[in-house]
């Protein structure tokens, strides 16, 4: 846990583990953000109910591709 401690932030930030997890997490939050929009357009219709698989599906993905990139960035 010290070695977390240790580095600065711009040393923390160039880690090939912490911009992988920044990319996971940027696309999971576009997915999260989106998946009305998509669910949409899978759908072809303009209503979209809460509990629609493809949507609960999106999010879900979504946040499971957060999850997965908050644990990519703590592993060193």
């Amino acid at each position: 846990m010290s070695l977390l401690l240790d580095n600065d932030i711009i040393a923390r930030l160039t880690q090939p583990n912490v911009l992988t997890g920044l990319i996971l997490l940027v696309i999971g939050l576009i997915f999260a953000l989106f998946a009305k929009k998509i669910t949409k357009l899978v759908r072809k219709s303009n209503k979209v109910e809460p509990n629609d698989k493809v949507l609960l599906c999106l999010k879900a993905f979504a946040l499971t591709v957060i999850l997965v990139s908050l644990i990519v960035m703590v592993i060193e």
